[in-house]
């Protein structure tokens, strides 16, 4: 009695996934009415017939070359594949290794068979992408769309647009571009997002690739012309490698369509263009350096955090030193009040520190500080110290051994890669024993004032952060907890500035620092 393989596949999402059972029961009866007995069964769900690499399929490969298979049963021969090459290459395979092909619907196959089935199969999958494209080309220019953009919701008209901007997502966009265009990364975007509880396109949380993207590919949030109102199909094609099945994505310039729809516009034009310019500078600047992270830095600490409380525009560095408002600049807001970096920066930091000190997070400092007490109170420094120092003394006279045989005549070629090594490993083991000597000394000592730790953590913590080696990630960390500083024009206030600083520690409430109303008050 043979033994039968069935194989069963269906392509896209839109079928049924009924339709690989469908198969199998089909193939079920036809090895019963040849009276083959079922092995072993292989599937493959949402998978095209034109990737060769697909599991199931290999599987099968896999256990016909074991010799478990004499039957290869399938609905049909567009399940095995949709390539006349592939097609003819997998039937001489099968019957190399003496393994018949069966389908359902066209009998037992021999080559000829094969080759026009394969045919067949080709030519429909070309005329199937064929019909789609030329479907979506018309379609759009009915304003039927095939999107499923962030940014939008579908719309339910016989006629017209089936899309419409979705007010809560499209002002998650004009959030996107803005920080863009300030100089924020993806990164700190994405990260801002998610600690603001964002919901990402697909669910989950935001990552850097979904803002910043492709823009070869016109892929992600920055490179999306749906939101400048532009769409565009066709624009690209795909091919899949014979053998590895990989997808490779070319452009197809004659056959896009594109259509404007001022309806979806959710950007306006100058806000895309400030971000294409500021995408253009960081690309410049990456190839530039070399570095893409580096081309992202932002200069300051308080990038991109800084608005104006007239206009709401951003303050952007104007000068090597100096920051105004963006629109002012541009001679549209009259706020023409500038401020100095080193003036702005202190006053930002003594509304954090003051609310750094809130019981909650001294409570978390020095909970953590008494935790890496207790670690460094239950290990036997001494006998550690003595350990390293015991292995310091083998490898110092293991060096002097290598002198002495040297200095008898040995030639040093022989011992001075040795010598290197055992130097190094004597380095490492004489920090060893001063690092832990040194712990020795903070565990014998008086217990630590933790609070006035804590409190010179807090004023260091401005220089700390301004190391020009720690900005850009300083930055990106001031974003999470810095909602926004409005300066708003006063001559009252220091520097001619008032200055209303949002923040949100995450453990305690959001809360606007008013320098005004915390004159006086102790910290």
């Amino acid at each position: 009695m043979k033994r039968a393989a069935i194989y069963a596949r269906y392509s896209s999402s839109l079928q049924k996934a009924t339709s690989i059972e469908d198969q199998i029961a089909m193939a079920r009866r036809e090895c019963e009415r040849n009276g083959w007995t079922v092995v072993e069964i292989f599937e493959d769900r949402e998978k095209t017939g034109r990737n060769m690499r697909r599991p199931g399929f290999q599987a099968m490969k896999a256990a016909v070359a074991r010799g478990e298979i004499d039957v290869v049963v399938i609905e049909a021969l567009d399940r095995l594949t949709r390539k006349v090459v592939d097609a003819l290459s997998q039937f001489d395979l099968l019957q190399f290794q003496g393994v018949e092909l069966h389908s359902v619907k066209e009998g037992a196959l021999e080559f000829f068979s094969v080759l026009v089935g394969g045919i067949g199969a080709q030519q429909f999958s070309e005329m199937i992408g064929a019909h789609t494209r030329r479907g979506m080309r018309g379609a759009v220019s009915r304003g039927r769309l095939h999107t499923s953009a962030y940014g939008y919701r579908k719309r339910e008209a016989a006629e017209g647009l089936n899309r419409e901007i979705d007010p809560e997502q499209a002002e998650v966009v004009r959030r996107i571009f803005r920080e863009t265009a300030d100089g924020r990364s993806a990164t700190a975007i994405a990260k801002a997002l998610n600690a603001d509880r964002i919901p990402a396109p697909k669910g989950g949380t935001w990552d850097a690739s979904s803002i910043r993207g492709r823009k070869d590919r016109c892929e992600g949030i920055l490179n999306n012309r749906l939101y400048v109102g532009e769409a565009s199909v066709c624009r690209f094609g795909r091919r899949y490698h014979p053998e590895t099945g990989a997808k490779a994505v070319f452009a197809t310039e004659d056959d896009t369509v594109t259509e404007t729809f001022d309806a979806l516009r959710i950007i306006p034009q100058d806000l895309w263009d400030q971000v294409e310019a500021e995408l253009a500078t960081r690309t410049q600047r990456a190839a530039s350096t070399g570095n893409p992270q580096a081309a992202r830095r932002s200069k300051h600490l308080l990038s991109g955090l800084m608005v104006c409380g007239c206009c709401g525009a951003p303050y952007i560095k104007t000068s090597r030193n100096r920051f105004q408002c963006r629109e002012n600049r541009k001679s549209v807001c009259e706020n023409s009040v500038t401020i100095r970096q080193t003036r702005i920066e202190p006053r930002v930091f003594t509304a954090l520190r003051s609310n750094l000190r809130s019981a909650e997070l001294i409570a978390e400092f020095e909970a953590a500080f008494l935790a890496e007490m207790r670690i460094l109170e239950g290990t036997d420094l001494g006998a550690s110290i003595k350990a390293a120092n015991a292995q310091l003394a083998k490898v110092r006279k293991a060096r002097r051994s290598i002198m002495s045989a040297i200095e008898n005549g040995a030639d040093f070629a022989d011992y001075g890669a040795r010598d290197k090594e055992l130097k190094a490993e004597a380095q490492e083991l004489e920090d060893r024993v001063a690092q832990l000597e040194a712990q020795q000394e903070r565990k014998d000592a008086t217990p630590p004032d933790i609070p006035a730790i804590f409190e010179a953590a807090l004023q260091d913590l401005e220089a700390l952060l301004g190391d020009p080696d720690l900005v850009a990630r300083a930055n990106e960390e001031l974003g999470t907890l810095i909602r926004s500083i409005t300066l708003i024009p006063d001559p009252k206030s220091e520097d001619g500035l008032a200055a209303e600083i949002q923040l949100d520690l995450g453990s305690l409430r959001s809360r606007v620092w008013d320098e005004d109303k915390a004159q006086g008050q102790s910290p």
